[in-house]
């Protein structure tokens, strides 16, 4: 009788029916249990005016949503450190006792976590445990990330697979190595926009690479895009080696951000030109450079806009350029600093002006 009562084996399979915590696991849910009540006693007064329908104004309410919302979205990121910080002091027993009691804890989303972290201990946990909150969302995260040694094991132990944003963020993230794997790994391939995010961020490298492995191509978004950002080499190698071009943003986009070289070498080498959003936007950012070499070389248009968002952000040199050289009337405005009232005063005088 004392070797059955005092069997471990026999107490270990007595304790899995009955209710409640282990021991090991009090310390943990404390703390779980503790981040929760610190959050939720903070948004617990909007919820009840939300519960016994009191009527707030609109914007009242919408206020106590987004901090209902931002309450929780702390919380459950809060917690989910708790749960890997107990996993890299405590390894997989702990996950064991967890699951037993708690598996609740371990949903989808703590799976794309540690994915997205990079913790290959509690995927391979997962994969032993709970497969089926695998799907190749994560693959992609993980490509997304460069991660190489998740996507190996996710490739080799899983049959989800993942889509073409893999390869697609691969690109845009700059993960080359990540790009050849995908590349001779996996069938899903890419769609343009690997081009075109790469092209969009400077990547000349992966622009290079998928033009000389992949048939995707890009479209004119790639040349748009890396002219806006001011990545002439890219918009020069695309220029030189593709043939989807680009459209009137690209030099829209340059001269708003004020890249007067992009914008003279689109000038000189492309035919696409620009609209008067060109203006109006490098007017409204400052860019006195661009603005002049649109003015004075392209003759390009402009509307009342440019001089209105000049005026409002207080560019005086590109006031003095509209209404002196360009001879655009002046609109008098009371949003702008002292500088501008003070020019607008001297000159509206003798010119006269619109009002805004």
């Amino acid at each position: 009788m004392t070797d059955v009562l005092t069997s471990r084996e026999l107490l270990l399979v007595m304790v899995q029916f009955q209710p409640g915590v282990c021991y090991q696991l009090k310390p943990f849910l404390d703390a779980f249990n503790q981040i929760s009540d610190s959050h939720m006693s903070s948004t617990r007064h909007a919820e009840l005016l939300f519960a016994h329908n009191i009527t707030l104004p609109h914007v009242t309410m919408i206020r106590l949503h987004s901090e209902i919302r931002q309450a929780k979205a702390v919380m459950a990121l809060q917690q989910s450190r708790l749960l890997l910080e107990a996993f890299d002091i405590h390894g997989a027993p702990f996950f064991n006792r967890l699951l037993r009691c708690l598996p609740q804890m371990l949903d989808a989303k703590f799976l794309q976590l540690a994915v997205d972290t990079g913790i290959l201990g509690i995927i391979q946990f997962y994969h032993r445990h709970l497969p089926e909150f695998f799907s190749p969302a994560l693959m992609d995260s993980a490509a997304s990330r460069g991660d190489l040694r998740v996507l190996r094991f996710l490739h080799a132990h899983r049959n989800e697979g993942c889509t073409t944003k893999a390869m697609d963020q691969a690109a845009a993230h700059r993960h080359l190595f990540t790009l050849k794997w995908l590349h001779a790994n996996c069938s899903e391939g890419c769609t343009v926009d690997a081009m075109n995010h790469a092209a969009q961020h400077g990547f000349l490298s992966i622009v290079q690479w998928l033009h000389q492995n992949r048939k995707e191509g890009c479209t004119t978004y790639a040349m748009d895009e890396a002219a806006r950002a001011g990545h002439l080499q890219v918009v020069q190698w695309l220029h030189e080696h593709r043939t989807e071009g680009c459209t009137t943003a690209a030099m829209n986009g340059a001269a708003q951000c004020g890249h007067l070289d992009i914008v003279k070498w689109l000038h000189t080498n492309r035919t696409e030109g620009c609209t008067a959003d060109a203006m109006d936007r490098a007017c409204e950012s400052g860019h006195l450079a661009v603005v002049r070499f649109l003015g004075d070389v392209r003759r390009a248009p402009s509307t009342p806009y440019s001089m209105a968002a000049a005026i409002r952000n207080g560019h005086v040199a590109i006031v003095k350029y509209l209404h002196e050289v360009r001879g655009e009337p002046l609109q008098v405005q009371s949003l702008c600093n002292v500088d501008m009232q003070e020019y607008l005063r001297q000159h509206s005088t003798v010119a006269g002006a619109e009002p805004a």
